[in-house]
């Protein structure tokens, strides 16, 4: 027999829900109070990204890289270690891949595969080194990782002058990637390319990962309880550095995707935000793999609206950040429904307790 999933076990996407609701809420309020059009700048935040087929793939485009960032940010985060190295490794991610790509100057595709695996690579590494001083030396991951994305920034920067700086550009772009290193466009008109079947791709895999199999049991259980961890025999420092060099890998094969999918050159001067807006996407999808996409797309939407309302209002785009932190505060405010919750768990055990009295 079919069980009934119990409704209390809704109440995390309730409170999601109620908190996206108020944040626009109180935005809207806002625009309200502050344009001299309101209503045209609400018209052009709410259904500006719709109005053309190239808005709506600048959204796409947007969610693209927000998905491999985020899925970095719920594996990285899985056993407890908050290691915020994802920008870094979404950097040197890209770094790896243009460097890849103009020096082995493979045939074709091969090109573009071997330099994506090498941005992979280079994010794992990333992400590693922080893990491994956590659990080697106790080093607080929090510091180790912030300064090794400015650690990846600087020394990415300072390879892609060295030896593939073009100098007929006027900043640091690189040289051309060969012909056929590129990730096809797959709707005409957009932007929309191959990276985004492979951003859905990876959403599969890591809850694959993450809910069936005994590596994403074992990462849970570390983060839920380190001790209880090593006494099941679980070696909680193996896991560790386990996710965090598939979140690594993860962020570094999103900044390949992003680079080959969007650009035909290297072209960065500072680290994208690519890897911070991870956390925003995690927090958002309540660390669930199979959220990631839809937070993803919200907030994707949120930016060309934004974007949109900002060009054709009195409206400045900030305007999104302020929905950003509204959102956060309150998707973490656990307080939210928390009554509503209690009762609810209340109510379902006392029924199921009547169930196996019923039973007897």
């Amino acid at each position: 027999m079919k069980t009934k999933k119990p409704l209390s076990g809704y109440i995390e996407m309730l409170r999601m829900m109620m908190a996206i609701f108020i944040s626009l809420i109180i935005v809207f309020a806002i625009i309200l109070l502050i344009s001299n059009e309101p209503l045209s700048a609400l018209k052009d935040f709410v259904i500006g990204p719709f109005t053309s087929l190239r808005r709506f793939g600048n959204v796409i485009e947007g969610m693209t890289p927000l998905i491999f960032t985020g899925l970095a940010v719920i594996v990285l985060f899985k056993p407890g270690l908050y290691n915020l190295a994802m920008e870094g490794a979404f950097f040197m991610g890209m770094v790896a891949a243009c460097a890849a790509a103009l020096t082995f100057g493979l045939p074709g595709k091969l090109n573009l595969v071997v330099a994506m695996l090498a941005a992979a690579a280079a994010g794992a590494v990333v992400c590693f080194i922080p893990g491994v001083l956590k659990v080697k030396t106790t080093a607080n991951e929090l510091v180790t990782s912030l300064m090794m994305n400015y650690i990846c920034l600087y020394f990415g920067l300072w390879v892609i002058n060295s030896f593939f700086y073009d100098p007929t550009q006027n900043s640091s772009y690189s040289y051309k990637f060969p012909e056929g290193t590129v990730l096809d466009k797959i709707i005409e008109g957009t932007r929309i390319n191959q990276g985004t079947i492979l951003a859905l791709i990876a959403v599969f895999i890591i809850w694959l990962v993450l809910r069936k199999t005994p590596f994403g049991f074992k990462a849970g259980l570390v983060g839920e309880n380190n001790n209880m961890a090593d006494y099941c025999g679980i070696k909680s420092g193996n896991v560790i550095l386990m996710t965090q060099i598939v979140g690594g890998l993860l962020a570094g094969f999103g900044g390949a995707a992003q680079l080959f999918g969007m650009f035909e050159r290297f072209q960065y001067s500072a680290l994208p935000g690519y890897g911070w807006d991870g956390v925003l996407i995690a927090i958002v999808a309540r660390r669930k793999a199979q959220y990631v996409p839809f937070a993803a797309l919200f907030l994707s939407y949120l930016r060309i609206g934004a974007d949109i309302m900002s060009r054709n209002s009195d409206i400045p785009f900030e305007i999104v950040n302020i929905i950003q932190a509204v959102m956060v505060l309150l998707i973490s405010a656990t307080a939210i429904l928390s009554g509503v919750k209690k009762k609810l768990i209340v109510k379902e055990t006392r029924e199921l307790e009547a169930l196996k009295e019923g039973g007897k």
